[in-house]
């Protein structure tokens, strides 16, 4: 049985851990198509220790972390990025405005089922709701059924789609949104 967990906003001191967790966490989100060398790219230039200090210390960007009293490394972790989306599939699919992105929602797969995702959720939407952002919505891969799942169960609805770069191909995202304030 995993050890209880807590929720807090990441610090800068929290960007070794984070950048560990997100090296194990990434490539469980990817198709089986997605080439090896694109991960290793990715990991290291965007999910790195220097990646992760720029993303808590932006004001635009809310980091938060989950970590059980086992100590060490972080179980679970979840960005937020108060910003307009640049896509344009994007832009069209948002019903909700202002909105607030989930760019980032992973956990330890030691941790998938003991409710570490559930708790890391309820105060990833907390902060967004904080934010004054009517909605939030998230990309995912259409490919990824738990997550889909698990966004479902959470609120989040099916609203479009978009297309995301993988390496020098194109994979398609599900564009799911959810309400955080009603008018």
């Amino acid at each position: 049985m995993a050890a209880p967990v807590t929720v807090r906003r990441a610090n800068e001191a929290d960007a070794e851990g984070l950048s560990r967790l997100a090296a194990l966490t990434f490539p469980l989100a990817c198709t089986p198509q997605t080439p090896a060398d694109f991960l290793a790219t990715h990991i290291t230039t965007r999910l790195d220790p220097a990646s992760f200090r720029r993303h808590v210390g932006d004001p635009a960007c809310t980091v938060l972390v989950a970590e059980d009293d086992a100590g060490g490394d972080p179980v679970g972790y979840a960005m937020l990025l108060l910003e307009e989306p640049t896509d344009p599939d994007v832009a069209r699919a948002i019903r909700h405005r202002p909105t607030v992105e989930l760019a980032r929602f992973y956990v330890h797969p030691e941790h998938h089922g003991s409710g570490t995702a559930g708790l890391l959720m309820e105060h990833t939407l907390a902060a967004a709701d904080a934010t004054g952002a009517r909605g939030v919505w998230l990309g995912v891969s259409e490919e990824n059924a738990r997550a889909n799942a698990f966004y479902a169960r959470h609120g989040f609805e099916p609203v479009g789609r978009k297309r995301f770069p993988i390496g020098d191909a194109w994979e398609d995202d599900v564009v799911r949104e959810r309400v955080l304030r009603r008018p």
